[in-house]
C-alpha cells in the first residue's frame, strides 16, 4: 500500500473550501487500505473533517500558526518544521494551497531544504489566483522551479491555470484542471420556489477581501432596489459584525438575513431562486456547482473559474469585473429577466450535471498513485511515525 502526506497550507481559518478535494481523496485512500498522514496548522478546535479522518486511521500533525506582524512571519520559519512528516516517509506528497503561490511567499520552516533533498514525488493543488497579482523575479523563480519539479500540478480552474501561466511566463506542461467535490448526496433539481419575495443567496464564508459581500450592499443599495420585493440571505460562517453594521449603513438592514453555515445545501435551494457570488478572487466555488445541479441560475463575477460554469442569459449573469459598478448592471439585467430563471436553473443543472465529477476524491486518488510509482525509492520499514 501507498504511504501519502498532505500538507495544507490553509491558515486563516480552520476548515474551508480549498480542503474540500484532499480530505475527499484521503478518505478513499483510507478506504483503500492506503496510509495517510496530513499537517495542518493547529486551532483551539480540530476541524471535524480531520478528526472523522484520524478515526479512519490517518495520522495527524499540527504546525503553529504564524503570529501576526513581520516578527511573526520570521519567527514562524523556525517554529514550523516538517521532519516528523518526512519520517513517515511518503511514497507521495500533496501540498494543497488556498492560494497559488502561498509556500513560496510564506514562512514554511524547513519544507523546502526537506522537499529539493529528497527523492519523493510532490502534487500542488492550486486553487485561487489573482488575475491582478504579479509575483516578484525572486517568487517567479522559486515557483517555476516549484512547480516544474512536481510530478503534477492541479487547479480547480482552467483560468487560474492560464493566469498561472501568464504570471510566469511559462507553460506548465505538467498541469492539469480538476473538480472540487459537491455537499450533495442527490444532484436532481429542486422543485422551483413559490414565493412572492425574490430571495437571493449568497453561498459563500463571510470574506470581504475575497467573497466581495461588501460590494454587493453597495450595489443592492441603489435607489431602484428600494421599491422591488427582494431578500438577500447570507449563508457561511465568519465574522458578520462588520457586514450586518455595513448592511443598515447602506438601508438594506431589514433585507439582509445572516443564517450561518448551513450544512444542508438542498435546503437552502428550497427557498431561494437565484445565487449571488460577488468573489474578488476564487478558484471555483463549490456553492456554484451545488446551486446549479440544484437547478438554479447564478449571478458571478468574472473571477477564477465561474464562466467556465455560468453562460450569461443561459444559465446565470456575469459581471465583467467585481466593482460596485459592473454587479449594479449585472444585477438588473438579471432583474428585468425574471420570467426566465426557472428555465435558466433548468439548463444550468443539465450544465452542471455534464460538467461536475461524481468522485473527485478517486481522481485525485489515481493522480496521487500514479505520482507515486514515477520516482519510487527504497523504504525503510523502521521509518513509521510513532504517536
Amino acid at each position: 500500500m501507498t504511504r501519502i502526506a498532505i500538507i495544507s497550507t490553509m491558515q486563516g481559518s480552520p476548515w474551508g473550501g480549498s480542503e474540500e478535494l484532499w480530505s475527499a481523496m484521503a478518505t478513499v485512500a483510507l478506504e483503500d487500505g492506503h496510509s495517510v498522514i496530513t499537517s495542518t496548522f493547529r486551532w483551539p478546535a480540530i476541524a471535524p473533517h480531520i478528526l472523522q479522518l484520524q478515526q479512519r486511521g490517518a495520522k495527524l500533525l499540527f504546525q503553529p500558526r504564524p503570529k501576526p506582524g513581520v516578527l511573526g512571519r520570521i519567527m514562524s520559519q523556525f517554529n514550523i518544521s516538517f521532519n516528523k512528516l518526512f519520517r513517515f516517509q511518503p511514497d507521495v506528497l500533496i501540498i494543497n494551497q488556498g492560494a497559488t503561490y502561498d509556500p513560496l511567499i510564506m514562512k514554511l520552516g524547513n519544507l523546502f531544504s526537506l522537499l529539493y533533498n529528497r527523492s519523493i514525488p510532490y502534487i500542488v493543488i492550486c486553487h485561487r489566483n489573482e488575475d491582478s497579482y504579479i509575483p516578484s523575479d525572486a517568487v517567479r523563480a522559486k515557483a517555476i522551479q516549484f512547480f516544474e519539479n512536481a510530478a503534477s500540478v492541479l487547479f480547480v480552474a482552467e483560468h487560474n491555470l492560464r493566469t498561472t501561466e501568464r504570471q510566469l511566463a511559462r507553460k506548465l506542461s505538467n498541469a492539469q484542471v480538476v473538480r472540487n467535490p459537491v455537499n450533495l448526496i442527490t444532484v436532481g433539481a429542486i422543485d422551483w420556489p413559490i414565493l412572492e419575495t425574490v430571495n437571493f443567496a449568497n453561498v459563500a464564508r463571510l470574506d470581504v477581501v475575497s467573497k466581495g459581500q461588501d460590494s454587493l450592499f453597495e450595489a443592492l443599495s441603489g435607489v431602484i432596489w428600494q421599491t422591488r420585493n427582494w431578500q438577500l440571505n447570507l449563508y457561511g460562517g465568519g465574522n458578520s459584525e462588520y457586514l450586518q453594521t455595513l448592511a443598515y449603513h447602506y438601508g438594506i438592514g431589514d433585507r439582509v438575513k445572516f443564517h450561518g453555515h448551513v450544512q444542508d445545501v438542498r435546503k437552502i435551494w428550497s427557498t431561494n431562486h437565484c445565487l449571488i457570488l460577488p468573489s474578488k478572487r476564487e478558484g471555483t466555488p463549490i456553492s456554484l456547482v451545488e446551486a446549479m445541479l440544484c437547478g438554479r441560475p447564478a449571478i458571478v463575477t468574472d473571477v477564477g473559474g465561474n464562466i467556465e460554469w455560468v453562460e450569461e442569459a443561459l444559465t446565470g449573469f456575469i459581471a465583467e469585473a467585481p466593482t460596485v459598478r459592473s454587479l449594479t448592471s449585472t444585477l438588473e439585467r438579471a432583474w428585468q429577466a425574471q420570467s426566465i430563471w426557472e428555465t435558466m436553473g433548468t439548463q444550468a443543472h443539465k450544465v452542471a450535471l455534464s460538467k461536475f465529477d461524481r468522485d473527485p476524491g478517486r481522481t485525485l486518488l489515481k493522480i496521487v498513485l500514479s505520482a507515486a510509482l514515477q520516482q519510487a525509492a527504497p523504504l525503510s520499514s523502521e521509518s513509521v511515525l510513532k504517536n
